[in-house]
């Protein structure tokens, strides 16, 4: 795989990075690589754990 061109989770309205479904009264929006979605999710997961104090930091993700 080549190197993400992304570094954080954009904003829904990325259509490169998001597919979206709609129904009646919603719209789901899914990852279309959700590897690249998973490692993202991790690195936000450690910055936000990073920027909280020892005492409320919680388990691994």
């Amino acid at each position: 795989m080549n190197e993400p061109t992304y570094t954080a989770i954009p904003d829904t309205s990325d259509s490169n990075y998001w597919e979206f479904t709609t129904s009646d009264r919603s719209t789901t929006f899914v990852p279309k690589d959700k590897e690249l979605h998973q490692e993202l999710k991790r690195k936000a997961w450690v910055l936000i754990q990073a920027s909280l104090n020892k005492k409320n930091r919680k388990g691994h993700y």
